[in-house]
């Protein structure tokens, strides 16, 4: 690769360098736009993080800083550091994070200033802060192997990298807003920044792969992926499912069936399942303390079991064996005034399908199926009812991506309950998202249509009508009016067009004297709301437009607002109908109703 060759690139980045934040696992990858163009698959990434005997393809959602809240380290080298402060007793000023990703996904009222507790649960700070340090630690190193190749002369100019940052599917816009902020804060300029949608990322990289690395055992070279195919994408990650249904149309770009959807139900939820067996053994006493004075112990813990849940259960009728840390045991022993958990166990009702030896935990093959089981339920639940939707008929095809899709028991339940199916997981599926990313980057056009998830609307004052609620009613300038109307501008589970405006809608400054005009936007899950306090509503985010002047009359009042649903993140136009002048429009959905 010369710099002659890079420099050439036509319009558009030279590189484009995606970030998989995961709630788990983390990872990056770039490709050049000249190796796009001429194969599509050639894509780096860095596949060589390791720790001890576990390897992955990524690298530990871990955050670790100094006393003095500046940064110390991310991903392994961050669990063993807080490991070795803990065994030398020199944690307690220290603040460590780890799967914090899901804050977002359960937090209905984000804001900028929302607080992360770190693992000891006695410190806390800004979340934002602590998602800026992890998006600039994997930039950073990015940018490092970038040098390592002697590439970092061909690209002295931030304009000159595209950075794809992803999120789930299912994620709200406040979520990605507040991902989009912290990306900023971590040194990535906003207009050089793009989030990718992860199961539609996931499916672009499929869809480019040819047969044989797509299913292990094909022998051809051709696609999957022909015009007409019907398929649905399970981005099965540590904290979340992500679900998105597609269709390949005629000129090979990607048209979305169904809204995107999923649930909590990811490898975390699997691992919650396992430390409330091990909770209903030793108690929530002992396992409270061994968190608390034994943090080494409990990452080793931790580790143990994610290597262990991509194989357990895979042999019928063999026990699993996990490594269990003796302090555990010497904890209970000493809770317990001298009772050994080889007793409880006996005493338990799982008296004969588990056995707790030292620092072993040998457990039969049904209770490892219960560690998985809701987790299972949930997903097989959630693909049985998109399947039988009429939008999605015809769909023959479910391809699992995602570290958790790895798990051999989850791609067997997959496999058996869908047997009519064709389920394809790619090599690598936890690479898939991220690899996709990237191609997002070089052609995000080639999603030509999504479906929206809600209702979205503004909450507006209009003249009031006959069946009204009374308690909406109000006088103003002498005519009833009737406030928080749902102004609807798009009906959920519509289909809409990237990139192209909606119908517009128009609205009046209710003041005469205003020249600032706040208009309040609200997601229904109705189709037709009538009223933004309805309980089906909720508050989404403001848009902040600035008016040039006040005009004379009325009429010149007039605000024209177009919104953009199509893409991954829900835009907004304005402008002042008498002077056909842009507004100064903003959207904020990190704000709350009144703010």
């Amino acid at each position: 690769m010369t710099q002659s060759v890079y420099k050439s690139v036509q319009k558009g980045r030279v590189l484009v360098a995606a970030i998989d934040f995961g709630t788990t696992y983390s990872g990056y990858a770039f490709s050049f736009r000249t190796d796009f163009e001429n194969d599509p698959t050639k894509i780096y990434a860095n596949t060589t993080w390791e720790s001890g005997s576990l390897q992955s393809l990524k690298t530990p959602t871990c955050v670790l800083l100094k006393s003095d809240k500046t940064f110390h380290s991310f991903g392994y080298d961050a669990e063993n550091k807080y490991s070795e402060l803990a065994n030398d007793e020199l944690h307690e000023d220290w603040y460590f994070f780890r799967r914090f990703k899901m804050l977002l996904h359960g937090e209905k009222l984000l804001n900028r200033t929302v607080l992360i507790q770190d693992e000891s649960g006695k410190k806390s700070l800004p979340a934002r802060t602590v998602f800026a340090h992890g998006i600039r630690f994997l930039k950073s190193c990015l940018l490092k192997e970038l040098k390592t190749r002697g590439l970092d002369e061909i690209l002295k100019e931030d304009e000159e990298i595209h950075w794809v940052l992803t999120v789930p599917a299912i994620w709200n816009d406040s979520a990605k807003q507040f991902m989009r902020e912290a990306a900023e804060e971590a040194g990535i300029l906003m207009h050089n920044l793009s989030l990718a949608l992860e199961p539609e990322a996931a499916a672009l990289y499929c869809k480019v792969l040819p047969m044989e690395r797509l299913e292990q055992g094909s022998s051809s070279n051709l696609s999957a992926f022909k015009p007409g195919m019907r398929y649905m994408i399970l981005d099965l990650g540590g904290g979340t499912v992500d679900v998105t249904v597609q269709e390949v149309l005629e000129d090979n770009n990607l048209r979305e069936l169904h809204k995107a959807s999923g649930g909590a139900w990811g490898g975390t939820y699997v691992d919650s399942a396992f430390l409330q067996v091990i909770i209903k053994l030793v108690g929530n006493p002992v396992i409270q303390k061994f968190k608390t004075s034994c943090m080494a112990d409990d990452l080793e813990l931790t580790r143990e079991f994610e290597i262990k849940k991509r194989t357990a259960g895979t042999q019928q009728n063999q026990k699993t064996t996990f490594k269990v840390p003796v302090a555990l045991s010497e904890i209970f022993e000493e809770e317990y005034d001298g009772e050994t958990l080889k007793e409880s166990v006996q005493q338990s009702r799982y008296s004969g399908m588990l056995s707790w030896i030292g620092d072993k935990l040998r457990v039969n093959q049904s209770i490892v199926q219960e560690f998985f089981k809701h987790s299972f339920e949930s997903i097989v639940e959630h693909i049985e009812t998109l399947l039988n939707l009429k939008q999605c008929k015809g769909v023959d095809t479910l391809i699992m991506v995602g570290g958790y899709s790895e798990c051999k028991m989850l791609q067997d339940t997959i496999k058996q309950t869908f047997s009519s199916k064709r389920v394809i997981i790619p090599m690598e599926a936890g690479l898939a998202v991220v690899k996709g990313a990237v191609l997002f980057g070089h052609n995000p056009n080639v999603i030509v249509s999504r479906m929206t998830k809600f209702s979205y609307g503004v909450e507006s004052t209009r003249d009031f009508e006959e069946g009204d609620s009374n308690d909406k009613r109000f006088i103003k300038y002498g005519r009833a009016k009737c406030k928080d109307s749902f102004s609807k501008h798009v009906t959920l589970n519509t289909s809409v067009p990237v990139g192209d405006p909606l119908e517009p809608q128009y609205y009046r400054p209710l003041d005469k004297d205003q020249t600032e005009v706040v208009v309040p936007i609200f997601i229904s899950t109705k189709e037709n709301p009538r009223y933004t306090t309805d309980a089906d509503c909720q508050y989404l985010g403001k848009v902040e437009i600035k008016l040039s002047e006040t005009p004379d009359s009325d009429e010149e009042k007039d605000i024209e607002v177009k919104m953009t649903f199509g893409g991954t993140e829900l835009y907004v136009e304005a402008k002042e109908v008498h002077s056909n002048k842009p507004c100064t429009a903003k959207f904020d959905f990190l704000s709350h109703h009144g703010d």
